[in-house]
């Protein structure tokens, strides 16, 4: 073992990573964790029993506070999060004690409000789709009038999954949309004439060494991601310039940990940022067996200030497809026959309750042909019921 892995591995072996959030992101940054040898992992998480305290420790307690997050910095050298929407004041003043907390809270504070992360990539020229906060009928009959009809009126804090979009095809549509995202702040978005979503993960380290993934493709149905397809079919400029995007935005915010940049694809071959996820995505779920290093442990390595290893693919193909509930009440995870053992890899989160659209799990399956992997995909997921 030469100078450099001896060091890491000491790194490794004496320290503790704490989790807020312990479902799926936070079970398999824990996984990820225990094989690279980390000291220990404890996760904050409400629910009893949850995803992640299966291979961590837990701590049951809110993820807003500030009392259950000091307790989860006592048992931790360096904290890390799964989900936005948490204390953002309790944790930067427990960074004000010293406490090491990646991604950091000022970031944090950007990412969780949408409007805000808008104008901060605005103001440092990243592109994103025409934009403006609005607070009446008349805000969003302006916008409008200005950039045509189809319009996306979003929540600026606490939206994910599409649970904070509300699309607006035309003026009938205003009154309804307004209702459906109650009484939060709002801005409005121009729709982009829509030819691919994409993402690409990416890590940063203290050092300001950074790794991106592949560009991969997105599909959605109900503002959810359903299906992941790796690499992208896009060309090789497109892949290049998406890499150099995501690259500038995580340099400008300072980054540390790893995130997952969304953007649109428009017909004309122009580039859009989305939004920036500032942790593991759904988008990475794929490099657990499709590449030689995976998303989490890549975070991981980052966090902890680690060299970053390679990102590269071991397929020439991966699709990704989400377990989505399909109803309401108690999982029961039934197959209908087997699957191929070696090219499919079914990732169950072990939540106690379905709901529908409640993500329960994934499904990764690698290759040699896109097309022939995707219709594997498919056929592994109907196979399945929760």
């Amino acid at each position: 073992m030469n100078t450099e892995h001896s060091q890491e591995a000491a790194v490794i072996a004496r320290t503790r990573i704490g989790i807020i959030g312990g479902g799926q992101l936070g079970l398999m940054i824990s996984e990820a964790a225990r094989k690279l040898g980390f000291a220990s992992v404890v996760v904050l998480d409400p629910t009893p029993a949850c995803p992640a305290s299966v291979v961590a420790e837990q701590i049951v307690g809110s993820l807003k506070d500030p009392v259950a997050l000091r307790q989860l910095a006592d048992r931790a050298d360096i904290l890390t999060y799964e989900i936005e929407h948490i204390n953002t004041q309790a944790l930067q003043d427990l960074q004000a004690e010293g406490v090491k907390i990646y991604p950091s809270p000022e970031l944090l504070a950007i990412i969780q409000n949408k409007f805000e992360q808008k104008e901060f990539l605005a103001r440092h020229d990243i592109a994103v789709a025409p934009y403006r906060s609005v607070s009446s009928q008349e805000d969003i009959e302006q916008a409008a009038r200005e950039w045509g009809y189809p319009l996306v009126l979003k929540a600026k804090k606490d939206a994910y999954d599409g649970r904070g979009n509300a699309r607006v095809n035309g003026p009938e549509d205003i009154e309804s949309a307004r209702a459906k995202l109650g009484d939060r702040e709002l801005y409005v978005e121009k729709c982009i004439d829509l030819d691919k979503e994409l993402g690409i993960m990416i890590a940063r380290n203290e050092r300001g060494e950074s790794a991106s993934f592949p560009v991969v493709e997105m599909i959605h149905e109900r503002d959810i991601c359903l299906t992941v397809l790796a690499p992208a079919q896009i060309s090789d400029e497109l892949q290049a310039e998406a890499r150099k995007m995501a690259s500038e935005s995580i340099d400008r915010l300072e980054g540390i940990g790893i995130f997952g940049v969304e953007m649109f694809l428009d017909r004309q071959g122009k580039l859009w940022l989305n939004e920036i996820a500032p942790r593991p995505h759904n988008s990475g779920h794929y490099t657990i067996e499709a590449c030689q290093t995976s998303q989490f442990e890549q975070h991981l390595r980052a966090i902890t200030n680690l060299s970053l290893t390679p990102t590269t693919m071991l397929y020439p193909a991966a699709v990704m497809e989400n377990i989505l509930g399909e109803r309401n009440g108690p999982a029961d995870v039934k197959w209908s026959h087997d699957y191929d053992h070696e090219h499919v890899f079914p990732h169950i989160y072990g939540k106690r309750e379905t709901k529908i659209d409640r993500k329960m799990g994934h499904i990764t399956v690698v290759g040699d042909d896109l097309d022939r992997v995707y219709k594997q995909a498919k056929e592994a997921r109907a196979t399945l019921s929760i």
